[in-house]
């Protein structure tokens, strides 16, 4: 029976073959999180059109075997000498702008083993980095639990910090019955705005799954630069560099089959509220929205949304969840029931390290209790002794 081998490489970008690019798609397929954000489709544009300063490095991890190797893991992180959560030199995770979820992606049978070889290559004796810092991370999920299971293990425990709720939706459960659960006598206003839409040409509404035309596209772009987001420039059509990046990635995804969603509400044609979503594994991930604000008495993008829940069995039936990417404050929380729980995941890989966690933890305890200040250095010679 060959002998199984975890191996660790730094990768960069640059040199990624078509194969490596391929194997990193197919192990998000089976990654034991979906995540689009981790996705090559997702990531690749992302450094191409937004990045800037030092380029970031790969944790690149393959199981060996008999002379064959198959890619178990893949991380994308920067180099950090520090911050106030993990005042130690580590590798902090990828995250660009438009990133509404971070970790790894790590083969769904191979997540203890692939933590180990990670933590064994960072606690080398000449390596720089002690740990990892992981936002946005599902902080019930396979991979804050292996972190933290083996991290106990090695007496270098793990954090969790800052959770927060994001809406959630099961696919299982929508219908007309969650939106009159959701909604309530409110229901009852949104059929009337939709009713007053129809008085003023034929109203349809569309779900998009693959081969995405341009027109949805162009669309969506010019809805999503609209009111407040064009103004403020925080839409992706702001920037050259942001529509480029969009363009890129929807045509990645759309490219492997069936994992660039659109939805479309449309007046005489025209459409006048449209969202982008992207698949990874059996999950949707929303992306972004737009709404023609001419019409926002009538609350098009919420008409959208309506319609989706009314049939996202039909047109999503090989989905069991979405991630909604949403803020607290975002109206979808009125709309999907759902909740799982993110945070910043960190993970320690030497004494040092993780000693400068509990410093800078008790430090922010001692704060929150507005008990007198004391400097990092301080309170790591008191947990020494």
């Amino acid at each position: 029976m060959a002998v199984l081998k975890w191996e660790v490489q730094l990768r960069h970008l640059a040199e990624l073959t078509d194969l490596d690019r391929q194997a990193w798609a197919g192990l998000e397929a089976r990654s034991a999180e979906p995540n689009a954000f981790m996705s090559p489709h997702f990531v690749l544009p992302a450094l191409t059109h937004l990045a800037g300063g030092t380029p970031p490095v790969l944790l690149w991890i393959e199981r060996a075997a008999g002379g064959l190797k198959e890619l178990v893991g893949v991380g994308v992180f920067h180099q950090s000498l520090g911050t106030r959560a993990f005042p130690w030199p580590h590798l902090t995770a990828y995250q660009c702008e438009h990133s509404y979820l971070g970790g790894l992606l790590v083969d769904d049978a191979s997540v203890r083993p692939v933590l180990e070889a990670i933590q064994t290559f960072l606690s080398r004796h000449r390596c720089v980095w002690k740990g990892l810092e992981m936002p946005k991370v599902h902080t019930a999920g396979p991979l804050a639990e292996a972190v933290a299971a083996l991290s106990d293990q090695r007496g270098q425990p793990a954090q969790l910090l800052g959770a927060q709720e994001r809406a959630m939706l099961t696919l299982e459960g929508c219908g007309e019955a969650l939106l009159r659960d959701q909604l309530g006598k409110k229901l009852n206003e949104v059929n009337r705005c939709m009713r007053r839409l129809e008085e003023l040409g034929k109203v349809s509404w569309h779900c998009l799954r693959e081969g995405i035309p341009e027109q949805s596209i162009e669309d969506f772009l010019r809805l999503e630069h609209m009111g407040w987001k064009g103004e403020s420039g925080t839409s992706l059509r702001s920037t050259k560099a942001g529509e480029a990046f969009f363009r890129e990635m929807v045509a990645r995804f759309d490219a492997d089959g069936h994992r660039a969603l659109f939805t479309e509400l449309r007046l005489d044609g025209q459409a006048v509220a449209s969202t982008c979503n992207f698949v990874s594994g059996t999950m949707g991930f929303a992306f972004k929205v737009g709404w023609d604000p001419e019409h926002r008495k009538l609350g098009p993008g919420m008409l959208n949304e309506v319609e989706f829940i009314r049939k996202a069995r039909e047109v999503c039936s090989d989905l069991t969840t979405f991630d909604s990417g949403a803020s607290a404050d975002s109206f979808i929380n009125r709309l999907w029931p759902g909740r799982r729980d993110l945070g910043l995941l960190l993970m320690p890989s030497s004494r040092m390290a993780s000693l400068a966690l509990t410093a800078a933890q008790r430090l922010r305890e001692s704060r929150q209790a507005r008990r007198p200040n004391q400097t990092i250095d301080a309170i790591i010679t008191e947990v020494k002794a």
